[in-house]
């Protein structure tokens, strides 16, 4: 029973650090229930075979297809190309792990601990110190991520956080007060915006634009867009102040404009906001955004 307990004990911990890493090394930011959840749904395997005594009665496409499971609890919507990305890098912190448990039971010091406090303690350590030490930004510049992080928008004493995509090709400036202007799905914002100006940004995105309220008069106007999909105008607000995260840092944002749409900025639902690079106060733009 303890030897039952003990394993459990230590796939719980190995999945747990597992999905941490996968998770940190992707730059996603889950709920820890989610991350929980997914941890102990990993140990469902091990289980498995406790109860058959029989090391082989999980069958291999199980065993194929249980990160993706465990990444599917862990992690909301993804595009397939991140799932695809988050599946391969679990596979092989999985077998990396699997090495230094290997190494561990073959020559790591007894210490007269049980084999199982030895694992589950050594080889956590490892990959929760691979997590804060590796070079997390080359890693995801190397996975094609990079590009994706988040924006903190504040307007009116309220603060809304949202992923967003860096997108070195969005060049639009707000006409009148010449600020950058970051892009944003409105029905991210719907119980953010102040009541007035989100009432006259759904007439405008309406095709029935009524008059700016008195008191945001100056901060509320129109941007023209183009884009593959075509073009038009989008209502925008001036924003009180921003931050950006890009490549796990936050930046102060220059002074803003925010434009409303109604329609998707990402397909794949990975993001829902676009900002220029050009945003962040300072910052070397090589290389950055789609």
């Amino acid at each position: 029973m303890i030897s039952a307990v003990g394993t459990l004990t230590v796939s719980y911990v190995m999945d747990w650090s597992l999905l941490r890493l996968t998770v940190v090394l992707l730059d996603r930011h889950p709920r820890l229930w989610r991350l929980a959840l997914a941890a102990a749904a990993g140990t469902l395997p091990t289980l498995w075979v406790l109860l058959t005594e029989n090391f082989y009665a999980v069958p291999w496409e199980v065993m194929v297809l249980w990160p993706f499971i465990m990444l599917l609890i862990a992690l909301e919507r993804l595009s397939w190309r991140v799932w695809v990305k988050a599946y391969g890098v679990f596979l092989v912190l999985t077998i990396l792990s699997g090495g230094l448990a290997l190494v561990v039971l073959t020559w790591g010091p007894r210490l007269l601990l049980p084999s199982w406090v030895l694992l589950g303690t050594t080889v956590p350590t490892f990959l929760w110190a691979a997590g804060n030490f590796l070079p997390r930004g080359r890693i995801r510049q190397y996975l094609g991520i990079s590009q994706y992080g988040e924006v903190r928008l504040v307007l009116a004493n309220k603060t809304l956080t949202v992923r967003c995509l860096w997108d070195s090709g969005n060049r639009m400036r707000d006409p009148v007060l010449r600020r950058p202007v970051i892009v944003l799905e409105v029905n991210k914002a719907i119980e953010w915006l102040p009541s007035p100006v989100l009432a006259w940004a759904s007439s405008f995105l309406a095709g029935n634009p009524t008059a700016v309220p008195e008191q945001w008069q100056g901060r509320l106007g129109s941007v023209r867009y183009q884009s593959i999909g075509g073009q038009g105008m989008l209502p925008v607000v001036a924003l009180d102040k921003g931050q950006g995260r890009f490549q796990g840092k936050w930046y102060s944002l220059r002074p803003v404009t925010l434009a409303l749409t109604n329609a998707s900025v990402s397909a794949e639902g990975s993001y829902f906001a676009l900002v220029s690079p050009d945003c962040i106060v300072t910052l070397n733009h090589e290389g950055v955004g789609a």
